[in-house]
Formats: structure tokens, C-alpha cells, sequence
């Protein structure tokens, strides 16, 4: 939802706009309308399948023509893709130093294994709940479960479940003869088949997240995945309290999202995890 308004031409206060009517729209489910004020409001609808597909960095633009005595005058309102923090179910195995513990007993300051650096020292872990309990959760929340081999065998050992835009490693000649590297990271919601990878029907889920010194591989019922990557437009998805909490740690993410460093793998779009599937 995004809104704002137009200055009337040269400050002609008798140049009234046009008010464009409501459902005006480009696709998407997008709706733009502005009363003879110049006040506007956009909305789109976030679970369009398109709206999903967009990555961190792509984006999608409306245009819309708007009239006065005066003249004419253009709104342009772009839709930036954001990626959802990563997140594991309650009840989650992770590897660590002293063996398999579950996710929700684990706190800031223990250490899990990784995939590249061993023992790693947990930064910051935080948990938030969706779903009311009664209600079955939009796709864009649904947990997505990966069934043991769906990976290769015994990976994962058990089956693994995780938030729809969780990434999860890749690894085989298909990767490199698609992408040049043989280990690439796909979101689960991605790879969905109705088989090895499930969409999960619930109402509510518990989902917590797990932040590293940098963007690392846990292994997690067996399975290699990702750590917290904490890309701006990741952040803006907790609250305030659990953002201020991130930046007291890394301060420079405040205002240079940059400065986490590289993700751990190269990361895959859509298209380019379906074509894994294809291969």
C-alpha cells in the first residue's frame, strides 16, 4: 500500500485534478486511485504470484496518467522485491559441538555447526508466530516441508521443514553444468513438487531464526542451509524491537546493508531452480 499526492501546476490552485475512479489497475492486483485534490492511493496485492516471484533487487513499475485544467502529470510507483528472513520450524534439529539439539533450545552465544567454518557462536536468534490457529496460512507464509533423499541420499535425514523463502543448498552436476558451480542455493518454495518438496497445510506455525558472524551453511536434519541473511529489505520484516537488536550487533547494517559481506553460495532465482528440477 503506498499513497501520497500532486502539486497543482505553477501553484494554480483552480486547476482541480481529475479524480480518477477506483480499480484502476495494470495487472496484479493493483489498484490506484486519486480524488480532485491531487491525493492518491496504490495498492497490490502481495500474494500475486508475480508480486512473489520478484527477488531482492527486481522490480515491478505502474504508471498512471493522471489530468488537470493545467495539464497532465504522471504517477510512477515501483514494487521492490524483498526477501523473507529465513526461518526453521519449532522442533528443528540443528548440529552442534555436542551433538543434535532442537532449534527453540538453543540461545545467543552456543554454537552450531557449519558447513565451511565448523563451530560457529550463534550472534542472535529470534522466533515470531503466524497464523491464528484457525485459519489456513497464505502460501507466502506456509511452511514448506523437504522430505528425506529429496536432496540426495540422506539428505535431509528427516524431514525438514521450513519458511517458503528459506534456501537450501544445492549441490550436483546439474548445478554445474546449468551455473558453471556445483553447489548453488534454491528457497524451498521454489523447488515445490507436490513429492520431495511439500507445501504444508497449517494454521499456524512458529518460525525462528538463526544469525551467524556471516552468512554460513547449518546443517539441519542432516541438510545444509542458510544461516540469517539480513539484506535491508529482509530486516523491514521483524520489528522494531528485533531490528534495534540486530543493529546493536552490527551497527554498520543500520545504513550499509552491504556490510554483512557475501552470501555463502551463489543464490538462485525461481526460474533458475526450476530449471534444476527440469534437468
Amino acid at each position: 500500500m503506498a499513497s501520497g499526492d500532486i502539486d497543482y501546476f505553477l501553484g494554480d490552485d483552480t486547476g482541480d485534478w481529475t479524480a480518477v475512479t477506483d480499480d484502476t489497475s495494470l495487472g496484479f492486483g493493483s489498484s490506484f486511485s486519486m480524488d480532485e485534490d491531487g491525493n492518491w492511493d496504490f495498492s497490490v496485492d502481495n500474494d500475486d504470484p508475480s508480486i512473489q516471484a520478484l527477488n531482492s533487487g527486481e522490480s515491478l513499475e505502474f504508471e498512471y496518467t493522471v489530468t488537470s485544467v493545467n495539464g497532465t502529470s504522471t504517477v510512477t510507483i515501483t514494487v521492490f522485491g524483498v526477501d523473507d528472513p529465513p526461518c526453521f520450524v519449532r522442533g528443528t534439529l540443528i548440529d552442534t559441538p555436542s551433538g543434535t539439539r532442537p532449534i527453540e533450545d538453543l540461545r545467543a552465544g552456543d554454537e552450531v555447526l557449519t558447513a565451511d567454518d565448523g563451530p560457529n557462536r550463534i550472534k542472535w536468534i529470534g522466533s515470531k508466530r503466524a497464523g491464528n490457529g484457525e485459519s489456513p496460512l497464505k502460501d507466502s507464509l506456509a511452511p514448506i516441508t523437504i522430505q528425506p533423499n529429496a536432496l540426495g541420499p540422506g539428505v535431509p535425514s528427516r524431514p525438514l521443514t521450513v519458511s517458503p523463502l528459506h534456501r537450501v543448498l544445492w549441490r550436483g552436476p546439474e548445478a554445474q553444468l546449468l551455473f558453471g558451480e556445483r553447489e548453488v542455493l534454491c528457497a524451498a518454495q521454489t523447488l515445490v513438487n507436490d513429492s520431495t518438496f511439500v507445501r504444508t497445510k497449517a494454521t499456524q506455525v512458529e518460525y525462528f531464526h538463526i544469525m551467524l558472524e556471516h552468512h554460513s551453511l547449518i546443517m539441519a536434519e542432516g541438510c545444509e542451509s542458510e544461516s540469517l541473511y539480513p539484506g535491508r529489505e529482509g530486516l523491514y520484516r521483524f520489528g522494531e524491537v528485533a531490528q534495534e537488536e540486530i543493529f546493536t550487533l552490527f551497527p554498520d547494517l543500520r545504513s550499509l546493508p552491504a556490510s554483512y559481506g557475501q552470501s555463502a553460495r551463489r543464490i538462485l532465482r525461481k526460474f533458475e531452480c526450476q530449471a534444476l528440477l527440469a534437468a
